[in-house]
C-alpha cells in the first residue's frame, strides 16, 4: 500500500467499484454471446466465479491532486486489488459493486485520479468509483462510464479523474501532466487500422460508403473534399479497395472509439441492428416465402395502402419458422404471423381517411410535417435558378401571375410580395443535375417549385405546382415544364392530386438525406471528435457537450453499413437512388453554421417575423 510517513499512520480510505454487467449494456451479447459478467469471466486458464475473478485480476492506483513527484506529477500509489461484493442501496439494474481499501498517508495529499488495470481476457464496463473518509476532505466521486480492457491493450495506462471541473489554467498543477498524456492518447498518431478496444478520435472522410471491388454498380465516390464537401466521419484505418485507392475497404466491423456504443441507453441502436437484420436475413426469407413475388408487389389501389392500418400483412407459417434462429428480428414479429407492418393510422385520418388528399393538408403538413425546413419566402417572381445557364439552360420558373393572382384574395403578386404572403418550397435546382440519371432508373420523378399563400387566418394555401423534367435534346435547352394549379373536379382534380404527390416525394426525400441524415447525424460528428480531440474530460465545456453527443458515432457507423451504404436500405427505398448521398454532399456546399440556429433559420427564411 502507500509508504506511511508523516501523521494519519495506518488510516483506511474505504472505495466502492461500481461495474455494470456486460449483458446489459452490450447489444452484440444481448443477440449472440452471454453477458460477461454475472455468468462468469473467461480468463486464462478457464471460467472463474465472477467475484474471485474481480478481486484479483483488476488492481487500483490512486493518483495525488495536491502533491507531486520529483517530476511534476502528482504521486501514484501502489496498486491494491479489489477485495469482494457489497450491496449498496444505489445500485441500478443489473450493476454490481466491489469494496475496495486504501492505505493513506498525509504526504500523499487529496487524490484527484487513478489508474486502474485490467488483468482478465475480457473488458468491463466501469460506471464510478466512490472514496470515503478522506481525512480533511470527506468523499470524492469518480464519474467513469467507460469500458476497461486488458491492460495489455493500452499503450499507457487507463487513467480517470476524480468529477470535478477545471479549466486548463485551473488545473491542479500535480493533474496537468496526466491531463495532456490522456489527450494525447485519445488523438493518437493517424496511422494503422483501429481495434475494437482503442479509445482514438481522429478523422477521415467518407470513402467507405461503396466496394468498387464488387462492381461498378457498388462503387460510389469519395464525400469529403473540394468537389464534394461532406462533414468528416471517424477514422477506422481500414486497408484500401483494389480498383479504387481512395476508397476504404467495407467490413463487418467498423471502428469507432469502444465508449461510443451504449446498446442500452438508446432504442434506435436496437432499430438499427433489428433493421440491418431485416435487410440481410429477413427479405430474401419474406421473398422466398411469398413466391419471389414479395418486392415487386405494388399497390394498385388506396384500399391496399390502408390495409397496412387496418389490418396489416399476415405472414404465411413457414416464414416464421424459417426467422425463428435470426436473433433479434424474431422480436419485430409477432408469433403468430398475424398482424405484420401493421401501422397506427395518423391522427388526421382516423378523422377522415381522404383528409390526407386536401389542399389544407398538404399545405398543413408542408410546415407541421416531418420536414419544415426548406419552405421559405418568395423574394422574386418569377423564381428564378442558381444553376449555370451555360451548363443547365434557362431555369427560370414559368409560373406566371395568371396561374396565382386569381387566389390571391384581390391582391396583385406584387403586393402579396411586399406584404410576405408568397412562400416557395423549392425542390429545383439540386435534383435538375442529377434527375435525367434519376430517371433513366426504374424510378420517375420531376423537379418541383410549389408557391403558397398566407391567408388572413394563419394558414397556407398552393397556389401552383412546377414539375420539370429534363430536355430531350440535352441539358443545354434547360428543362421542360408544366404548371398546374388547385382543381377539385374531373381529370384535372386526379392531375393536381398527383402533382402534390410528387413535390411530397421530394420533400420526404430532403427530410430524410438532407434534413435528418446530413444535418443532424453527419455534421455532429466532427464535433464529437472535435471535442475529445481537444476538451479533457474534466473541462467545464466537455462535460456540458458529452450527453448530447451520446450514441452519435454508435448510430452513424452502423448507418454506413446498412443504411447509408451502396445498395443499403436508403438507396433502394428513396427516390433518389445511388445519388442520395452524392446529392445531399452537393446540398451541403451551402451549409453555413450559424445559419443553423433555429432563430437565425426562420429569420433567414421568413417563417418567423
Amino acid at each position: 500500500m502507500f509508504g506511511i510517513i508523516g501523521g494519519n499512520k495506518g488510516h483506511k480510505i474505504k472505495g466502492n467499484l461500481v461495474i455494470m454487467r456486460k449483458n446489459v449494456l452490450d447489444i452484440n451479447s444481448i443477440t449472440s454471446v452471454k453477458g460477461v459478467i454475472g455468468t462468469g469471466i473467461n480468463i486464462i486458464g478457464g471460467v472463474v466465479d465472477t467475484v474471485t475473478a474481480l478481486a484479483s485480476h483488476i488492481s487500483i492506483q490512486l493518483i495525488s491532486a495536491t502533491k507531486a513527484d520529483g517530476h511534476g506529477k502528482g504521486k501514484v500509489g501502489k496498486a491494491t486489488n479489489l477485495r469482494g461484493q457489497v450491496s449498496l442501496p444505489t445500485l441500478g439494474a443489473g450493476e454490481d459493486a466491489y469494496d475496495v481499501h486504501f492505505e493513506w498517508d498525509s504526504d500523499f495529499g487529496i487524490p484527484g485520479a487513478f489508474y486502474i488495470k485490467n488483468f482478465m481476457q475480457v473488458e468491463f464496463y466501469l460506471k464510478s468509483l466512490t472514496l470515503e473518509d478522506i481525512p480533511n476532505h470527506g468523499t470524492i466521486h469518480f464519474v467513469c462510464n467507460s469500458w476497461v480492457y486488458n491492460s495489455k491493450s493500452y499503450h499507457s495506462d487507463r487513467i480517470f479523474f476524480a468529477n470535478n471541473t477545471y479549466l486548463p489554467s485551473e488545473t491542479p498543477a500535480p493533474l496537468v501532466k496526466y491531463r495532456e498524456e490522456e489527450l494525447k492518447n485519445v488523438r493518437g498518431d493517424g496511422t494503422g487500422e483501429r481495434k475494437e478496444w482503442d479509445r482514438i478520435y481522429d478523422y477521415d472522410v467518407y470513402n467507405d460508403l461503396g466496394d468498387p471491388d464488387k462492381g461498378e454498380k457498388y462503387a460510389r465516390p469519395v464525400l469529403g473534399g473540394s468537389a464534394l464537401p461532406y462533414p468528416r466521419r471517424g477514422r477506422t484505418g481500414r486497408g484500401k479497395t483494389r480498383k479504387d485507392p481512395n476508397s476504404e475497404k467495407p467490413s463487418d466491423f467498423v471502428y469507432l472509439p469502444r465508449d461510443e456504443a451504449f446498446g442500452h441507453l438508446k432504442s434506435s441502436d436496437f432499430l438499427v441492428y433489428g433493421i440491418k437484420s431485416v435487410a440481410q436475413d429477413v427479405l430474401p426469407v419474406l421473398t422466398d416465402a411469398f413466391d419471389g413475388n414479395l418486392l415487386s408487389l405494388e399497390f394498385d389501389n388506396f384500399a391496399e395502402v390502408r390495409k397496412l392500418y387496418e389490418g396489416g400483412v399476415t405472414l404465411p407459417t413457414n416464414f416464421l419458422s424459417k426467422i425463428a434462429p435470426i436473433p433479434v428480428v424474431k422480436e419485430i414479429f409477432r408469433t403468430d404471423g398475424e398482424q405484420f407492418l401493421k401501422y397506427p393510422p395518423p391522427k388526421v385520418m382516423q378523422v377522415d381517411k381522404s383528409a390526407w388528399m386536401t389542399d389544407e393538408e398538404f399545405a398543413r403538413e408542408t410546415i407541421a410535417g416531418v420536414n419544415p425546413n426548406v419552405i421559405k419566402i418568395l423574394e422574386e417572381f418569377p423564381p428564378r435558378s442558381k444553376l449555370d445557364s451555360q451548363a443547365y439552360g434557362d431555369h427560370t420558373s414559368i409560373i406566371t401571375k395568371q396561374h396565382l393572382e386569381p387566389n390571391l384574395g384581390g391582391l396583385t403578386v406584387e403586393q402579396a410580395i411586399q406584404s410576405k404572403k408568397l412562400f416557395i418550397l423549392d425542390h429545383h435546382d439540386y435534383l435538375i443535375p442529377y434527375l435525367r440519371k434519376i430517371n433513366a432508373t426504374t424510378t420517375k420523378t420531376y423537379a418541383t417549385r410549389t408557391i403558397f399563400f398566407l391567408k388572413s387566418d394563419g394558414t397556407l394555401t398552393p397556389l401552383a405546382i412546377e414539375l420539370s423534367k429534363p430536355h430531350p435534346q440535352g441539358e443545354g435547352y434547360g428543362p421542360v415544364s408544366e404548371v398546374y394549379v388547385p382543381s377539385s373536379e374531373g381529370v384535372e382534380a386526379y392531375i393536381w392530386l398527383l402533382a402534390k404527390a410528387y413535390v411530397v416525394v421530394n420533400d420526404s426525400c430532403y427530410h430524410q438525406l438532407v434534413s435528418h441524415w446530413l444535418n443532424t447525424h453527419a455534421v455532429v460528428e466532427p464535433f464529437v471528435i472535435a471535442t475529445n480531440r481537444h476538451l479533457s474530460v474534466v473541462h467545464p465545456i466537455y462535460k456540458l457537450l458529452f450527453p448530447h453527443y451520446r450514441d452519435t458515432m454508435n448510430i452513424n457507423s452502423l448507418a454506413r453499413k446498412s443504411l447509408v451504404n451502396a445498395d443499403g436500405i436508403i438507396e433502394k427505398t428513396f427516390l433518389w437512388g445511388r445519388y442520395s448521398l452524392e446529392m445531399s454532399a452537393v446540398i451541403y456546399k451551402d451549409w453555413v453554421f450559424t445559419d443553423q440556429a433555429l432563430p437565425n433559420d426562420l429569420v433567414k427564411r421568413y417563417v418567423i417575423l
